[in-house]
Formats: C-alpha cells, structure tokens, sequence
C-alpha cells in the first residue's frame, strides 16, 4: 500500500529498487571486507610500531569495522534521520571519551623495572590499625 502523499511513479520507483536489492550479496561483500579488515588487523599487531601508535592503529580498523557493522547489519544505511543522528550523537560521545583516555594515557610519568623495592624484594605488608 502506498502512502497518500507518495505519487504512483514514486511508489513503482520504491519497488523497483527493491526488486533489485539483492541483500544477500551486500552481506557477503561486508563480511569480505570484515574479514580483510581483521587480516588487516592482524598484520598491524605483527609490525613493529612504537606503542602509542598501534593503539591508533588498532583502533582505527576497529572504528571501520564497527560503522560497516553498524551501517548494514544493524540496518542504520536505510533508516531515517533521527536514528543517524543518534548513531551519530553515540559516535561522538565514543570520541570523547577515548580522546579524555588517550590524553591522560600520554600524559603519565614512565614508570622504570629498576627501582629500589624491585632491588630490595618483597616488601611486608603494613599492620592494619586495632590488630594485636
């Protein structure tokens, strides 16, 4: 049935695109991609980048194959705006929050395996207050 504002050449236009919508070949092409992408993700973690920058690596092919998943798995690439501007509202949201991580992340003081408990042993644990 179509709408009553929808004129008939938009309602043939609609199941048109429809008809030739084969959906099975669109999954098959994103989990390919998927699939490349967690090769991908695998020759990344075998390469020798400094620590920091494998992170952002890491979760870069990580932010891909979520929007791919996102997009059409969870159908998002036909739904209506309000969805998108959720979907949207959650991935920047995700952005803040790794960017206020990633900062503090940068920012801490190195700690050294030399220090001077290391050297010593194992330190006793303190008595707690009361105990006889």
């Amino acid at each position: 049935m179509s709408h009553p504002h929808q004129s008939s050449r938009e309602t043939s236009h609609t199941t048109e695109a429809i008809a030739h919508h084969n959906p099975y070949k669109e999954y098959f092409t994103v989990f390919v991609a998927l699939m490349v992408l967690v090769l991908i993700t695998v020759g990344a973690a075998r390469l020798p980048i400094p620590e920091p920058f494998s992170f952002l690596v890491a979760l870069v092919i990580a932010i891909i194959k979520a929007v791919l998943v996102i997009l059409f798995f969870m159908h998002v690439k036909d739904a209506s705006r309000i969805t998108w501007i959720f979907c949207i509202s959650a991935f920047l949201w995700l952005v803040i929050m790794l960017a206020l991580t990633f900062g503090d992340y940068m920012t801490r003081i190195p700690v050294g395996g030399n220090t001077s408990a290391s050297q010593t042993g194992p330190v006793a644990p303190m008595p707690m207050e009361g105990s006889h």
